[in-house]
């Protein structure tokens, strides 16, 4: 079984790991993703593919389930910010990676927001 986790960037800078394809992982995940924010920089067919979303920080009575797996593919999320809205609908760009060190750079004027990361259970 495979699932696609959202990995937020303040997440990640403040607490994540490094990882890299085919690295085993333990991760808190939580279930109860939101995902029209995605939909709106990415598209519906991406958004709808996220099953969980890593969790370090937040309410501790909100559910979440540690969970493992081997990373399959990573992609690291860009897009266009907006003052009032957040977001430009339909800037998002996925781009491949290998590896995860330390975040990603923007790219222009896009903004790193976060990874989606494909585990294998």
């Amino acid at each position: 079984m495979e699932i696609t986790v959202w990995v937020d960037r303040a997440d990640w800078n403040c607490c994540g790991e490094p990882f890299r394809i085919g690295s085993q992982v333990t991760w808190e995940l939580r279930r109860d993703i939101d995902v029209r924010w995605l939909m709106e920089a990415l598209g519906s067919d991406t958004a709808v593919s996220v099953d969980a979303f890593q969790y370090h920080h937040g309410d501790t009575d909100v559910a979440s389930e540690q969970t493992s797996g081997t990373v399959a593919r990573i992609r690291a999320v860009h897009w266009r910010s907006a003052p009032q809205t957040g977001t430009v609908p339909g800037s998002g760009v996925l781009t491949e990676l290998n590896e995860v060190d330390r975040g990603a750079p923007d790219r222009g004027d896009l903004t790193f927001e976060g990874f989606l990361v494909t585990l294998k259970q």
